[in-house]
């Protein structure tokens, strides 16, 4: 994904080398507020295909940790996910299932792994539409 002419990981990458990224505290702070934005209401989704199996995957994956609805639970440090930009979740996706994702547990990864990409595709279609009342 570009953004005038600079891909988005890569900027994002220069904003975290920043010396006042290497206090633990400036983090927490930045996390902090980040959290507390509303969520997007207009997140980049996929193409709409296969939205009911997907369901039923995220049903059977997502659902124990990140919550019915994809809004995770704070307490125990499951990020929301619902909303997220489908690109975006695309790319977690494959990198959880690559066992790229320090903080993914392993029946996620292992889950995420099994999976083929057209099934990885939906997933993250769908869950970049929780909260939608167009989602299934």
């Amino acid at each position: 994904m570009f953004r005038s002419g600079v891909r988005v990981d890569d900027s994002m990458q220069a904003v975290t080398a920043h010396p006042t990224f290497a206090d633990p505290r400036n983090i927490a702070v930045l996390a902090t507020y980040l959290a507390a934005l509303e969520a997007n209401p207009t997140p980049v989704t996929g193409p709409g295909d296969h939205l009911r199996a997907a369901q039923e995957l995220y049903d059977h994956i997502c659902t124990a940790c990140h919550g019915p609805n994809g809004r995770g639970e704070e307490a125990n440090r499951v990020p929301r996910i619902a909303g997220q930009h489908y690109p975006y979740l695309r790319k977690q996706i494959e990198s959880a299932a690559g066992f790229h994702r320090d903080l993914a547990p392993p029946e996620m990864t292992s889950a995420l792994r099994g999976l083929r990409s057209e099934e990885k595709d939906a997933l993250a279609d769908y869950i970049s539409r929780l909260g939608d009342s167009k989602a299934p």
